[in-house]
């Protein structure tokens, strides 16, 4: 395998450290100001779009999620006509995904500020992905998010995407000091079941290949559930899932199938680099780069032998300082979740930290972020937080 240098941390100074007379010189919004307005923005996500039924939150209003009936169906429709299989556009579709980053961010600031307040939402957003990955009944499979209406009505429908947010999150959580040892252990048994779901049923004899089943015997039509010989930003999902199954429950079962297919997570991600351009611009996406970064991390720090752990952190330094460079992916002029997903995603890497010019995105999306962006509102959150907690760790 090619090898690559560890990249050094940016060199310029974070802008959060700058003294005060520098930011009123410069119009830079001051910590207090960040925060205050990061409050608002959690206060007015959870009035309109958080259930305390689930301890979830969602990216349309929980007044305006469709019924338990209506999910059933497989309602509303899509335009087309097909079963809407997934639940997009009801706001109910990315759950597991968004409240997965969510829960790091939470973890992330609570290891800043110790405060209690952090801590339970936390547990509730934990709580709320647990709810995701058994309220269904079906072992393993970890839902896109649960109805508000009747705390239990899921789509059947799920993806990789939904797995590794899910599973980093948990992972994040049950590393964290808030968890508690009955979570700990619930979360020790949900990684043990999607683990055997995914040994059981990534064979190369399913239709489509390598991919795992649905719930309610759905079959994957979009190619969301494929989990092995795929493209190099999904190379590392399922070592990660079978990595945080050994972290959480020390069973050596599960570190030799991480161990099988150890070379492909690591060479297959290491190809993300010196890809064509129509790669970079049409198969991954902001959130893409949040994702590979997340199950590489997990891969990385889980990792025993110590070599290896160092040719993964390599890795995640050079996509990290690559994704700085490449075009594609300037965050100067995205939105405020596709800035704050590409962000967040480069600071998972250790040797990593943003630039000033980077950081100032970061700090001006906090205060343009609109209220109603429920997307805008989750990613913005955890990559300040992140940004926070490398600053405070000086790395």
């Amino acid at each position: 395998m090619k090898k690559f240098p560890i990249f050094p941390a940016i060199a310029a100074v974070m802008a959060l450290a700058l003294p005060p007379a520098t930011r009123a010189e410069t119009g830079a919004p001051s910590g207090a100001e960040l925060e205050k307005r990061l409050d608002a923005l959690w206060d007015g996500a959870v009035k309109t779009f958080y259930s305390p039924k689930t301890n979830l939150f969602y990216t349309a209003p929980v007044d305006k999620m469709p019924s338990p009936e209506e999910i059933a169906e497989y309602k509303p429709l899509k335009k087309n006509g097909d079963p809407n299989y997934m639940g997009g556009g009801t706001g109910i579709e990315d759950c597991s995904m968004l409240c997965g980053i969510m829960l790091v961010g939470l973890c992330d600031k609570y290891e800043l500020t110790g405060d209690a307040e952090t801590a339970d939402w936390a547990r509730k957003i934990a709580r709320g992905l647990m709810l995701a990955d058994t309220v269904h009944g079906d072992p393993g499979f970890v839902a896109r998010g649960v109805s508000p209406t009747d705390g239990k009505s899921v789509y059947p429908e799920t993806s990789r995407d939904q797995y590794t947010h899910n599973i980093h999150g948990l992972w994040t959580y049950f590393r964290s000091k808030i968890a508690n040892d009955a979570e700990k252990a619930e979360i020790a048994k949900i990684f043990r079941q999607a683990s055997e779901k995914m040994k059981r049923e990534i064979r190369p004899d399913t239709n489509p290949p390598y991919t795992y089943r649905l719930h309610k015997g759905v079959p994957d039509r979009r190619g969301v559930a494929k989990m092995h010989d795929v493209r190099p930003h999904e190379a590392a999902r399922l070592a990660m899932i079978y990595a945080a199954a050994y972290d959480v429950t020390k069973d050596k079962k599960y570190l030799g199938w991480y161990n099988q297919i150890y070379k492909d997570a690591a060479e297959g991600s290491a190809k993300f680099l010196g890809m064509e351009e129509t790669y970079y611009k049409y198969w991954v996406p902001p959130y893409s780069v949040a994702q590979m970064n997340a199950s590489l991390q997990l891969a990385r720090d889980v990792e025993p032998n110590a070599a290896r752990k160092i040719q993964l952190a390599q890795i995640m330094d050079a996509i990290s300082d690559f994704i700085d460079k490449y075009p594609v992916y300037g965050v100067r002029g995205m939105s405020v979740r596709d800035a704050s997903e590409i962000m967040w995603g480069q600071m998972l890497a250790d040797g990593y930290k943003l630039s000033g010019d980077r950081l100032a995105i970061l700090e001006k999306n906090v205060m343009r972020v609109s209220r109603n962006d429920s997307y805008g509102i989750y990613m913005v959150f955890s990559a300040y937080w992140r940004a926070r907690l490398i600053e405070a760790r000086g790395n």
